[in-house]
């Protein structure tokens, strides 16, 4: 019985099949699939037979009926006329001649009460190309031989029962004259005595089968090549009696190369020693590698085998490494002795400086990305006990455009942000002291000396950016631009902060100047959240306007 879980596979014996054959017939459900993986590939107008469950027919019951179908792509039934081209004859599926329209999957079926299987038949059918007797992908075999009397059988040959078969042998197509010069011919094999490399090709049996009267064509064929072989005392390739420099505690790899000579040839041994032992090839610290052969383009062959030294030791430098070879022509031996190599200082520099340097890299990417909150943690622990002697009385000057609109916190102007935020966060909340026109100017006095005085008298100069700047506005702002600004890129004595209290589209509205120090210095934004939050001293805005304004000094005595 057949153990579907398991997928068993039983061995053949000879047996006799009580079948009921059926032209449709019923295939259970559930049949194992054996899974050959059967590929078979086969020439147009030649005759072609293959015989299913070779090896995987169980043993049946006493009087058991055994049941088989086969069907091509699952769909076309193969009867058992044997009239027919494609028919079933038994276990066998006969091809009666093939033809290319031939090509698909074959799936046969074997059951009885007790058990199902099923194999798969991968059939491919090639036309045989003009002028040739053969079809590269037809290759029966690809025979590798050294210079001997060779045997090339026809393969399949039993699969036709018939005696005896008139054989007929062809190299690269040409007829051979068997039974005479160097080609012997002996039922279903062809012997080539002395066999050399001129012998080298393709061999192609034919024969015809005759089955109801009809004839049929089978062809067969097996590359065969022949190896030339030349056997050489050995050539010692490396080492050549020389020294290796090698560090203390460090790991040695050496390769023994042998040249042996060239071909199929069949005796050679590789082998290290040291002080006249053999190397094991378990040792823990010094062992040696398995043989690896090697054949070159030129059918040479170099053998290769390789001392492991997991660790040098101090013991290893007066220790005398010898590799040997042999063959049937001779023995040589290389030897190798161990040096110590003197320490590589660039190798500890590099070692030592590389992690400095990502670390040095690492501590300048995180100053670039932390920059603002570094500098003004700075100042806030260590610059607040200094004092200031430029004898300038403000932290900043503010310029904004006026407006009669007063703004609120939900409609945030120019005017309301520089009369009411501004001061808010930077004079109440850091203890900076701004000058705004229009705030702290005394009435009376005159304005263009109001705002002379009072720019140069400030550390920084804060311009608060609108969108479209109003003609009363540029009116009122024009000449504290002018005059700030003079001071800024003329005379080098005020820096400029720049906030861009509305996103703008382009420069063309604002003076040459002022275009001039927005690219140049770039703008503090006032995103549309801070409007919720406008006193967030910890918000990203205030903090970059605190790390362009100065420092929060003392002031000496009599400067204000």
């Amino acid at each position: 019985m057949l153990d579907k879980g398991r997928g068993r596979v039983f061995s053949f014996v000879p047996i006799i099949l009580t079948t009921c054959i059926h032209e449709i017939a019923v295939v259970p459900d559930g049949c194992y699939d054996l899974k050959n993986e059967i590929l078979d590939i086969i020439l147009h107008q030649e005759a072609f037979t293959f015989q299913y469950f070779k090896d995987d027919i169980p043993n049946p019951e006493h009087n058991e009926t055994i049941e088989y179908q086969c069907f091509k792509n699952n769909l076309e039934i193969i009867t058992t006329d044997q009239e027919k081209r494609i028919h079933l004859n038994g276990l066998s599926l006969w091809f009666l001649p093939a033809l290319l329209l031939d090509s698909g999957n074959y799936s046969c079926y074997l059951w009885n009460t007790t058990y199902c299987m099923m194999e798969v038949l991968q059939i491919k059918v090639f036309q045989l190309p003009q002028n040739q007797c053969f079809h590269h992908e037809c290759l029966q075999h690809t025979l590798e031989e050294s210079p001997a009397s060779v045997y090339i059988y026809c393969h399949g040959i039993d699969d036709f029962s018939q005696s005896p078969l008139n054989i007929q042998w062809y190299k690269d197509c040409n007829l051979i004259d068997v039974n005479r010069g160097k080609y012997l011919s002996d039922s279903e094999k062809l012997q080539i005595e002395n066999a050399g490399p001129e012998d080298n090709g393709m061999y192609t049996c034919k024969f015809k089968f005759v089955y109801f009267g009809r004839k049929y064509h089978v062809t067969k064929t097996t590359e065969l090549k022949i190896k030339y072989v030349k056997l050489i005392s050995p050539e010692m390739i490396n080492p050549k009696n020389n020294t290796i420099e090698a560090r203390l505690g460090s790991e040695l790899n050496v390769t023994c190369e042998v040249h042996f000579g060239y071909g199929n040839v069949q005796f050679f041994q590789v082998y290290w020693q040291m002080d006249e032992t053999k190397i094991p090839t378990d040792e823990a610290r010094i062992k040696q590698g398995p043989e690896i052969s090697k054949e070159g383009t030129d059918h040479s062959l170099v053998v290769l085998r390789t001392l492991i030294i997991s660790k040098i030791i101090e013991e290893d430098f007066q220790i005398k490494f010898d590799c040997f070879a042999n063959n049937l022509r001779g023995i040589r031996n290389g030897f190798l002795n161990i040096l110590r190599k003197s320490p590589d200082w660039t190798f500890y520099v590099v070692k030592t400086f590389i992690p400095l340097i990502f670390g040095f890299l690492a501590c300048v990417s995180m100053y670039a990305i932390f920059k603002v909150d570094i500098v003004l943690w700075y100042r806030d622990s260590f610059e607040s006990k200094k004092i200031f002697s430029d004898g300038k009385k403000f932290d900043a000057y503010v310029i904004y455009p006026r407006s009669e609109n007063k703004g609120s916190l939900d409609n945030c102007n120019a005017n309301y942000f520089a009369l009411h935020i501004l001061p808010q966060v930077l004079e109440k909340k850091y203890g900076y002291r701004l000058f705004i026109y229009g705030r702290d100017e005394v009435p009376g006095q005159v304005v263009a000396e109001v705002i002379e005085n009072n720019i140069r008298n400030s550390r920084r100069l804060i311009i608060i950016l609108t969108q479209k700047i109003s003609d009363d506005d540029q009116i009122y702002s024009g000449f504290e631009h002018k005059i700030g600004l003079f001071d800024a890129l003329i005379l080098n004595e005020i820096k400029v902060i720049l906030i861009e209290l509305e996103q703008f589209d382009g420069l063309n509205d604002f003076p040459e100047s002022l275009r001039h120090v927005i690219q140049k210095n770039g703008t503090i934004k006032w995103k549309s959240g801070e409007k919720s939050k406008p006193d967030a001293v910890c918000s990203r805005f205030w903090k970059r306007v605190r790390y362009k304004m100065p420092p929060r000094y003392k002031t000496v005595a009599g400067a204000e």
